[in-house]
């Protein structure tokens, strides 16, 4: 009777089927009510048309979850042609920056809204960020698990098979780090979140293509045969 000690993983792609918009709002400015007043207006604009999307059910979830204003001090230079007509005075500036985050299951909509946003003074595109929904991904990560433990079951029955053994018995799966002995491991399972380059095709067109969602998984296992 032999042990046999293997490894088995597998990787499965899916579609995207949600998309994060992750925008920041905010100005600078030496006028602290202003600056302040400014943020508010626009970012009060964005949470209506965040709701309005939601409420249309292109969108499934929106945050508008920080706001911040900060003081910045700095020394300026105020001079003519030579050095001992240059003079230093402090400056005191204001910045002030708000979060909005919308969560589209309808991509066109993305898109269109993208456009909009991105001419709107003060508006930031972080990064769009691509993922499954929260229904589907169980489904999947099951999947893929399933799918590791049977690379086991056949990598096991290979090795048997060249050592001239029977069918292998599974004693034991591990995910990773819960082997015994093992160095620490991690997720039993990885789902990527592909993160939209987006490029334009116009003044407020977006032709977006987000890459596929990696969902992968890893065991370990030991067979005696």
């Amino acid at each position: 009777m032999a042990t046999l000690s293997v490894s088995g993983s597998a990787t499965h792609r899916h579609r995207a089927e949600r998309g994060v918009v992750h925008l920041t709002v905010g100005f600078d400015g030496d006028d602290r009510e202003k600056v302040v007043r400014d943020t508010a207006a626009v970012h009060s604009r964005l949470s209506e048309q965040a709701t309005a999307w939601r409420r249309q059910e292109a969108a499934t979830w929106w945050s508008a979850r920080s706001v911040t204003v900060a003081v910045e001090t700095g020394v300026t230079t105020d001079g003519g042609d030579g050095v001992d007509e240059t003079r230093a005075s402090s400056g005191v500036r204001f910045r002030t920056r708000a979060a909005v985050d919308v969560r589209f299951s309808d991509f066109d909509a993305l898109a269109s809204w993208v456009g909009d946003v991105a001419l709107e003074p003060g508006v930031t595109v972080e990064w769009i960020e691509w993922s499954l929904s929260h229904a589907h991904r169980p489904e999947v990560e099951k999947a893929v698990r399933v799918a590791a433990v049977a690379d086991a079951v056949t990598r096991a029955g290979d090795y048997a098979e060249a050592l001239g053994l029977g069918q292998p018995t599974v004693q034991s799966v591990f995910e990773p780090g819960l082997r015994p002995g093992a160095p620490g491991g991690g997720n039993p399972f990885g789902l990527a979140r592909a993160v939209a380059t987006f490029s334009t095709g116009g003044p407020v067109t977006f032709d977006l293509h987000p890459d596929d969602i990696e969902v992968s998984a890893e065991v370990s296992a030991d067979f005696v045969a």
